[in-house]
């Protein structure tokens, strides 16, 4: 499959232009790697390229050579008119499986080459560390044997990497799926257990065999939660994440522990992001008069990010307990996205 019949190759690149896509080069290969960027993320632009730029793989000719899941969101992230019971309704009773707390892993193959990528680089110490650890696993175990036509996806645990919030018993690669370069389809759960163990001898992700009212209601202390798929005859299904409530109350107490464990405690950062935001409101002076002017100078897509900041400087000048807590915000929102 080319690219230019997936996606719109020109808004692709005015993307990237804008700082909504990345595309990273393989060192010695003719490869490029998608993948939507930090601006897609603080501003929420999810469009027919970013949410298909999420580790999309794509030689020099312009063939599809790794095509990943598209991008999918919370159940508190989907739009508040979008009701999860009619699309259970509409698309019959979705597959369940855990949702493991690592990141994303692409397995792509170029002629006699091939490894694990992440979501946004070939070399990324992710990337590294999880094609590593599958050569040392085809060592022990034997080739790989994965279905012709289809992009196996993993979840890479990598806790010296980066930690992580669920704590593993090990480190490795969790496979999570296979999907069809050509549609974006899914592979059949049953035949995926299949590759996992009898095949392949990989770990994998649990079943959940409930309702999806059965998965919102649940929660388990030490799983991140689960996720939804409808699968859809001849396209990407539709996929709905469903985070456990104890996982996102230890989620915030770990991101606040590891920034106050840091050793700067995340003043590094806040002290960029105050410069940053300083330059802006410094340059929006210069030519702007009116509030209006200010916010549209504040909202440019190389600036939206330190808007709040900006907005807190130019407005609060006097109340610095007003601004931190603004710059403090944006300390954590970067590194989440992170």
């Amino acid at each position: 499959m080319k690219l230019s019949e997936y996606i719109d190759t020109a808004k692709l690149q005015r993307h990237i232009s804008n700082g909504l896509v990345t595309a990273r080069r393989h060192n010695t290969l003719p490869l490029t790697i998608y993948c939507y960027g930090k601006t897609a993320v603080f501003n929420h632009v999810w469009d027919d390229v970013t949410t298909k730029t999420r580790g999309l793989i794509v030689d020099d000719s312009g063939e599809i050579i790794a095509r990943p899941y598209e991008k999918f969101f919370s159940i508190d992230q989907l739009p508040t008119l979008v009701d999860v019971h009619e699309i259970d309704t509409q698309f019959g009773p979705p597959v369940i499986t855990e949702k493991v707390n690592g990141c994303l892993g692409i397995f792509w193959k170029y002629g006699i080459h091939w490894g694990i990528a992440s979501k946004g680089s070939f070399h990324s110490p992710h990337a590294e560390f999880a094609t590593k650890w599958m050569e040392q696993h085809i060592e022990e175990h034997g080739p790989l044997v994965f279905p012709e036509g289809y992009t196996p996806v993993f979840e890479i645990v990598c806790q010296e990497v980066q930690p992580h919030v669920i704590k593993y018993a090990k480190d490795g690669l969790v496979l999570l799926s296979f999907v069809k370069v050509e549609t974006g389809e899914e592979g059949d759960r049953a035949e995926v257990v299949n590759y996992y163990g009898n095949l392949n001898s990989l770990d994998r992700a649990f079943s959940f065999n409930g309702t999806l009212d059965e998965a919102l209601s649940m929660d388990r202390e030490h799983y991140e939660g689960l996720v939804a798929t409808y699968n859809i005859p001849g396209q990407a299904p539709f996929k709905l994440k469903i985070k456990f409530p104890t996982f996102l109350k230890n989620r915030k107490a770990f991101y606040e522990a590891q920034r106050l464990k840091s050793d700067d405690g995340g003043k590094e950062a806040y002290n960029r992001i105050h410069s940053k935001a300083a330059e802006i409101v410094k340059e929006a002076l210069v030519v702007c008069t009116e509030q209006k002017e200010f916010a549209m100078f504040f909202q440019k897509p190389e600036n939206v990010f330190y808007a709040p900041a900006c907005f807190a400087m130019l407005n609060y000048d006097e109340d610095k307990d007003r601004q931190k807590r603004a710059i403090w915000r944006l300390v954590d929102k970067e590194k989440n996205a992170s």
